[in-house]
């Protein structure tokens, strides 16, 4: 197969091409890495999402996720900086940091309180509703799928308080049982448990 020769014109034009989107870039970075003005920082978080899109205000860093529980959030995004970004300046380093911080620590809150619904799961409801919510066949009604979890308004606080006699139904079956109170006290422990339940065992 013959090479369609490609005109100097052309070469020229890709060549042009990729200098100006070169040297966009390369302003673009010193222009967002020496912006100091409190006007200017939304334009250098702005830079970050170029490459990061807006993924730090929808899931925790890496870095926070395997960080000791207490320890401070800080240390450890400026660690996870300057390892991924080694040329960056301190004063770059310390607002993006602080909002980092800003923008992680509601996201640390929630998973937080995550695992200790899924703490609190485990203690007292896995034995009968099984780890995965799949339940007992014959003992104890699934959680995983089950309507109960997505009806307005839930009954699932008040089942978490007094416990629950049937008979009801569960995903067309009929059960006949009756289930204690689990010993779950707190206003945050309930909702911790039963926002463990429904990000976990509702149906996709």
């Amino acid at each position: 197969m013959r090479r369609v020769p490609i005109s100097p014109v052309l070469k020229w034009l890709l060549c042009a091409l990729s200098c100006t989107v070169g040297t966009a870039a390369i302003a673009l970075w010193l222009w967002v890495e020496n912006a100091a003005a409190p006007p200017e920082r939304e334009a250098r978080m702005r830079g970050c999402a170029l490459c990061h899109g807006d993924e730090w205000q929808r899931r925790l860093h890496p870095d926070l996720r395997r960080r000791e529980p207490g320890s401070a959030i800080s240390p450890t995004l400026q660690s996870a900086l300057q390892r991924s970004h080694p040329t960056i300046s301190r004063g770059a380093k310390e607002e993006l940091v602080t909002w980092l911080v800003k923008q992680q620590q509601p996201l640390l809150a929630a998973a937080g309180n995550q695992h200790a619904g899924r703490t609190l799961y485990l203690a007292k409801c896995a034995a009968c509703h099984g780890r995965n919510g799949e339940g007992q066949a014959g003992h104890y009604p699934p959680l995983r799928g089950s309507e109960w979890l997505t009806e307005s308004p839930s009954r699932l606080p008040e089942i978490l308080t007094k416990g629950l006699k049937g008979p009801i139904t569960v995903r067309g079956e009929k059960w006949d049982s009756t289930m204690l109170a689990p010993g779950v006290s707190t206003q945050s422990e309930i909702e911790n448990i039963i926002q463990y339940i429904k990000n976990n065992f509702t149906q996709e």
